[in-house]
């Protein structure tokens, strides 16, 4: 999958000059998607991509939600409050180090 995607936006790039990438995902896909916004970030030290995801479960700890947010600073995570999938994996009370955390960029939708 990740051959796949480099060679398209690799291919876009050359026919189209340095466009906006935008990444986005639903759900698991949206952890997929965080880490695929991350590569292109790195790949191509492109600041100039936006990331949005839809549901996406929290995927690491503290520091990786720093070092993507430098990174990947158009990043946006919405999510439903009455949704389980974004609150997983759970906080651990016993574990405090061992947190997952949130992209600092959230939107909660509690009604719609």
């Amino acid at each position: 999958m990740r051959s796949g995607i480099l060679d398209g936006v690799s291919r876009a790039k050359e026919a189209y000059g340095d466009l906006k990438i935008m990444v986005t995902g639903h759900s698991m896909g949206g952890a997929m998607a965080a880490f695929c916004g991350l590569d292109l970030a790195l790949i191509y030290r492109s600041k100039n991509i936006q990331f949005t995801t839809f549901g996406m479960p929290r995927i690491g700890n503290a520091a990786f939600a720093s070092y993507y947010s430098q990174a990947v600073p158009n990043t946006f995570r919405v999510t439903h409050g009455h949704d389980l999938v974004p609150h997983l994996p759970s906080y651990y009370h016993h574990f405090p180090q061992k947190k997952y955390h949130h992209f600092p960029t959230e939107v909660i939708l509690l009604d719609f």
